[in-house]
């Protein structure tokens, strides 16, 4: 009896303990995410009694178990370094040895990590790859021909910053475009290297009035221009990039949508940078033509088009509303100055003429107070001073539109690039699940290798071999002719 219910009380516990416990994805840049795996790579490289220590490179994915006993699962990829494992040094003090030379490593870790009692417990499983070197004989047959890279490389992220930094310094484009896809790198030995790459760019929500460069709250939307981009980059002896040049091909038709005849005014969105800076100049005529003794400021647009004509015509529909800021008191009007809560939105319609080549832009602006009040009567519970106007009074259809042209203007029918389709009427958002793959822990420097190492092709590869690999005994008996080397002498 007594063995049964032994029996009993340990197949309840195997059965409660082997219910796997619910987990949640992490982000791999994620600080706990980063002490779990420092955690991991200590034992690794304590476990080892020679050679060189690894390094971090990046964490792939990153997941914790949920309950009192915290357990995380990380999959890591790392690198091997210059400090020997006798140094006893910490994994972060030491570099990246160079690709060619380095080992490199994939784990799969689970660890238990008490922040009570400040213990931790590490199971993992690490598959190390040798040394391989980026571009072997059998891969590239031709010496000074162009060969595939890597997109990954530091190179190619270093060429593709600064070749789109000056794109969207000196492109005409109102708003800043980013990398979204590298299509191809391509590298050629010279006295240096050539670099041709292939890459996507895609417009974003920061426009260069307010925004000098890319900064992480510029994102993608759904109605952004797509470009397709080469690019190319010459580096010297130095590794220094001496000249890049670039070359993006954007679609015009994604900017204004095409109606059915030039000369027809189209619908642009209503979050089009340039449509900022024409409300602000809009503004400014309005206040200085307007009687009133206080400044008024604008609200968000309601529609807007534009016709292609000697320039661009753009008609606006937007509110406006009194703020708390006299004439007497500022000469100009400020950004700071508030909206009163008292104040009625007043519907306002413009008319802005611009000639980009001139820079001048001519505006003209009306706002009804009659069209205030018929809004004030019918307003919806929950009104709020610049809710749309757009359900109480429409625009002028475009006369020269027809129901195909409509159906292209909605947002919901646009094309995902991997043939699904954007969700209706909104910019994209973030994923909900963390991003993973993280951030590489450092650049890794692809510095030239000792000879005893397989290496990439140089420029002197295609010189012949040097004096000291001649035998003397033929040396002395073929007498040498001076003659001009050619790429033949490179091929013998």
């Amino acid at each position: 009896m007594k063995l049964l219910i032994v029996l009993a009380l340990c197949c309840s516990f195997f059965s409660s303990t082997a219910t796997p416990l619910p987990f949640e994805f992490l982000d791999c840049d994620d600080p706990d995410v980063f002490k779990a795996v420092d955690t991991a790579l200590k034992k690794y490289n304590g476990d080892r009694a020679t050679g060189n220590q690894f390094a971090l490179y990046m964490v792939m994915e990153a997941k914790r178990t949920a309950g009192l006993d915290t357990q995380f699962h990380v999959k890591y990829r790392m690198h091997e370094t210059t400090c020997a494992i006798e140094e006893n040094k910490l994994w972060q003090d030491c570099d990246y040895k160079v690709s060619v030379e380095a080992k490199t490593g994939e784990c799969t870790a689970q660890v238990h990590m008490d922040n009570a009692e400040k213990t931790s417990n590490v199971s993992q499983d690490c598959k190390i790859f040798p040394a391989t070197p980026k571009i072997t004989i059998t891969e590239a047959t031709c010496l000074g021909c162009f060969h595939p890279i890597s997109s990954d490389s530091s190179e190619v992220s270093e060429i593709l910053k600064q070749a789109i930094q000056k794109f969207n310094k000196h492109s005409a484009e109102p708003a800043l475009f980013k990398l979204v896809e590298i299509k191809e790198a391509k590298r050629q030995v010279v006295a240096g290297w050539n670099y041709v790459i292939k890459y996507e760019i895609e417009e974003t929500n920061c426009s260069k009035d307010q925004f000098q460069d890319l900064t992480p709250e510029c994102k993608t939307t759904s109605r952004g221009r797509i470009g397709k981009c080469d690019a190319k980059a010459y580096k010297n002896l130095q590794a220094q990039i001496i000249d890049i040049a670039s070359q993006c091909k954007l679609p015009v038709e994604d900017t204004v949508i095409p109606a059915t005849r030039t000369g027809c005014s189209k619908i642009i969105p209503k979050d089009s940078p340039e449509l900022k800076k024409l409300l602000k100049v809009s503004m400014e005529k309005y206040n200085s033509e307007s009687n009133d003794d206080f400044y008024y400021k604008g609200g968000e647009i309601e529609t807007a088009t534009v016709q292609v004509v000697a320039g661009q015509n753009y008609h606006l529909v937007f509110a406006i509303q009194k703020t708390n800021c006299s004439k007497k008191e500022f000469e100009k009007f400020s950004e700071d100055c508030e909206a009163t809560p008292d104040s009625v939105p007043l519907p306002c319609e413009a008319q802005i003429h611009v000639i980009p080549w001139e820079n001048k832009i001519f505006p003209q602006v009306n706002c009804s107070k009659e069209r205030s009040m018929a809004v004030l009567i019918r307003r919806p519970p929950g009104f709020t001073p610049f809710r749309s106007f757009a359900m109480i009074e429409q625009p002028n259809e475009i006369s020269c539109s027809d129901k195909n042209e409509e159906e292209r203007q909605r947002p919901d029918k646009k094309t995902r690039k991997d043939g699904g389709q954007e969700p209706e009427g909104e910019d994209r958002i973030e994923s909900p699940v963390p991003r993973c793959p993280g951030k590489p822990w450092k650049q890794i420097m692809d510095l030239p290798a000792p000879s005893s190492f397989p290496r990439d092709f140089t420029n002197e590869d295609l010189l012949p071999s040097a004096a000291a690999n001649i035998n003397p005994a033929t040396e002395n008996s073929t007498p040498t002719q001076n003659k001009d080397l050619d790429l033949s002498d490179a091929l013998l």
